[in-house]
């Protein structure tokens, strides 16, 4: 349960793959932006990004995703 309650404290970000590499480790891809919630960063990428995607052909949403920070940046405890 602790391990629930840790991923949603740490926020999440909207990451950006530069490349055409789907493959591509999500520790590579560069941040766009970070929300507080899951439900916040998706609803952006609904909102915002599939318009995008309409208006300009060289957009690819699979190049788009929201992972919890801790995916990208891991919590470090302090040694004792």
């Amino acid at each position: 349960m602790l391990e629930i309650l840790s991923l949603a404290a740490c926020g999440w970000l909207l990451m950006h793959n530069p490349t055409e590499n789907l493959r591509l480790p999500i520790t590579e891809w560069e941040q766009s932006l970070a929300f507080d919630t899951a439900a916040e960063c998706e609803t952006f990428i609904a909102t915002r990004w599939v318009k995008a995607e309409k208006e300009h052909s060289e957009f690819k949403l699979e190049r788009y995703r929201c992972v919890p920070a801790d995916a990208v940046y891991p919590h470090i405890t302090p040694k004792k």
